[in-house]
């Protein structure tokens, strides 16, 4: 799983880098500077690529630091990946595209809230995307606490086979 979100990250930040060298060109600065654009590309690098890096070292540390073989629930990740992948990724599209849709409304001098109308259902869109990405990340974390909390499945089943062989009074 570590790789899994290494790997995903080091393609975000190749995205990231395209997308950088167009967006330092004057013609394509000067159509899509202060838009959802730079919103879209800031939210790549720094939850897509950095975040992705930082999810895959907790992934892969997180159980060693607390001396265990395996996290509570692995399927738990399956999840957080695809539902911060998906987030990060539809979220991307959304800001890319009402920044494009800013930029020709500007560059048109269309008034200021002619933009924010045209680009209202992108928002909540977005705001869907941005949740679906939160709950992975509470996913993440309650996945963190319960490794750190609950005892190991041959811990407990240590335990229940020594309940039992005190109740019966012989060895199970």
């Amino acid at each position: 799983m570590p790789i899994r979100w290494f790997y995903t990250g080091m393609v975000l930040y190749v995205v990231t880098c395209i997308q950088c060298a167009v967006h330092v060109q004057f013609w394509a600065q000067e159509f899509i500077h202060f838009t959802d654009w730079v919103v879209g590309h800031a939210h790549l690098i720094m939850f897509g690529t950095f975040g992705f890096w930082l999810i895959g070292i907790t992934t892969d540390l997180w159980p060693r630091v607390l001396g265990r073989k395996n996290w509570w629930a692995p399927a738990l990740h399956e999840w957080v990946f695809w539902m911060s992948t998906i987030g990060l990724a539809s979220m991307f599209v959304a800001l890319t595209s009402a920044g494009l849709v800013e930029g020709f409304l500007w560059k048109g001098l269309a008034p200021w809230e002619v933009s924010l109308e045209s680009v209202r259902l992108i928002w909540l869109f977005r705001t869907a995307t941005g949740l679906l990405m939160f709950a992975g990340v509470l996913l993440f974390a309650f996945n963190m606490y319960m490794t750190a909390t609950s005892p190991e499945a041959e811990e407990a089943g240590a335990g229940m086979a020594v309940g039992l062989e005190e109740a019966l009074g012989e060895k199970v």
